[in-house]
């Protein structure tokens, strides 16, 4: 595999193997979309009713708990089969979560910003979890690696997330317009493509990392 630079990447290219990842990561992707959406699922039709400020908290931070898990083992299983595992000591889970937290925070707080800069911060630490997971690197080093690997493809590595994201979106917008707030089917389908929305996001850090990084021994089998 030929190792890009990425302000060589194209949005065609990063769809391309984001696809690629998840078949060859099929069947941990979809217990992942299942389990995740069952979950989800329960979560909210059983809290629908709670709406204070506290319950509000605790459901988000549930929600959080439950993502962080998922998205962590999902992570290495993609890693593992496409190849981009080279990391050499145990667990990492521990720093994933610490990684995740200061993720979640950074994004929010550029969404806060006015949007853009929450975007703009998502795609710049789009492989720092891959980093992380594949390489065994510590949170500050994950971060600042995806910082500057990604560095001039911001907006390639959007558009391409927003390519196979906004329908995903398109279809939770339309549940929250068509259903009722308590109605199971429309909590069921909206939490289905959320799901989906995460798979995307995870299954493109690993296909941007395996683009502009790659494992040193051998060439990614997607690629």
């Amino acid at each position: 595999m030929v190792i890009l630079t990425s302000r060589s990447l194209k949005i065609g290219t990063i769809i391309d193997k984001t696809l690629g990842v998840v078949e060859h990561g099929m069947k941990p992707t979809l217990i992942y979309v299942v389990g995740l959406t069952l979950i989800n699922a329960a979560i909210g039709y059983y809290t629908v009713g709670m709406t204070a400020p506290m319950d509000q908290v605790v459901i988000g931070l549930g929600k959080f708990v439950v993502g962080v898990v998922t998205a962590y083992v999902l992570f290495d299983a993609l890693l593992r089969r496409t190849g981009l595992i080279s990391r050499t000591e145990g667990d990492v889970f521990l720093p994933y979560v610490g990684l995740s937290i200061l993720y979640t925070l950074g994004v929010v707080a550029g969404m806060i910003a006015i949007v853009i800069p929450g975007l703009v911060i998502m795609a710049r630490w789009m492989i720092a979890q891959p980093l992380l997971i594949g390489r065994g690197y510590g949170v500050r080093q994950a971060l600042g690696e995806s910082w500057e690997r990604t560095r001039g493809s911001e907006f390639t590595i959007l558009g391409a997330w927003f390519a196979l994201a906004l329908p995903l979106l398109a279809v939770v917008i339309a549940c929250a317009i068509l259903f009722d707030p308590a109605d199971p089917i429309g909590i069921v389908i909206t939490q289905l493509a959320s799901s989906a929305m995460s798979v995307v996001s995870l299954a493109m850090g690993v296909a941007v990392y395996g683009l502009i990084v790659g494992k040193e021994s051998q060439a990614a089998a997607f690629a």
